[in-house]
């Protein structure tokens, strides 16, 4: 008996260590930061004119590398001409509004594999990551709009407990169509521009706070189901 119980003890303790290492399905939370709009009104900065930038966030988690993320966003972008020295024929000056409502979709993969638990693991508390994916958004210029647009981005996470995480990333997106910026900025040279040579971008630069949940069954022999 007295054998019995140290084994006991060991065998418990080590289910909750095996626990206590990242094994959430989800990843759920909130984001907030900054907009900004690139195009015919900004071919400068991608930090030119910032607006407020408001999300959810949820993902998957796949594993310690890779995630799918899912958000809803609403963010808010200005651009005017007169910022600039570029002109355009006659000389008109041209300026724009609007809020974007955005629903999108990206792969995240970290560096590191992302977590807290064993060493023998190689889990990381905080990671660089990268992330690439799509979106559809309703923009409100000139009366409303949808566009289509992919991503590319970066951005570090760090692990403040073991369900908590706060991200940082930059994140550029491509619109496939040029009337972000309005009606009156989609050809302002009257040359015709065709999906993939448009001028219109915006970045968001986000900090992010996110609470895992969603255990995943676990055995004591580290046999993951």
């Amino acid at each position: 008996m007295k054998k019995i119980i140290p084994i006991i003890v060991i065998w418990i303790s080590s289910c909750t260590a095996i626990l206590s290492a990242q094994e959430f399905r989800y990843d759920g939370g909130l984001a907030g930061g900054i907009s900004c709009y690139m195009g015919d009104a900004n071919q400068v900065s991608p930090w030119h004119r910032p607006g407020v930038a408001m999300s959810g966030v949820f993902r998957f988690l796949l594993n310690y590398r890779w995630s799918v993320k899912t958000d809803f966003s609403a963010m808010q972008f200005s651009g005017d001409t007169r910022d600039f020295d570029n002109r355009f024929p006659n000389g008109n000056d041209y300026s724009f509004e609007s809020w974007q409502y955005r629903l999108g979709g990206q792969v995240e993969f970290n560096f590191f594999n992302y977590g807290i638990g064993y060493s023998y693991q190689g889990l990381k508390r905080i990671s660089p990551y990268l992330q690439a994916g799509a979106g559809v958004g309703y923009s409100t210029v000139d009366g409303g709009y949808v566009s289509v647009d992919g991503s590319l981005g970066v951005g570090v996470r760090y692990k403040i407990a073991p369900r908590w995480n706060i991200s940082l990333e930059f994140a550029m997106h491509k619109t496939l169509g040029d009337s972000f910026d309005g009606k009156s900025l989609s050809d302002p040279y009257n040359i015709k521009s065709s999906v993939l040579k448009n001028t219109d971008w915006f970045s968001t630069t986000l900090f992010s706070i996110t609470y895992e949940f969603g255990r995943k069954e676990e055995i004591c022999n580290n046999d993951n189901r």
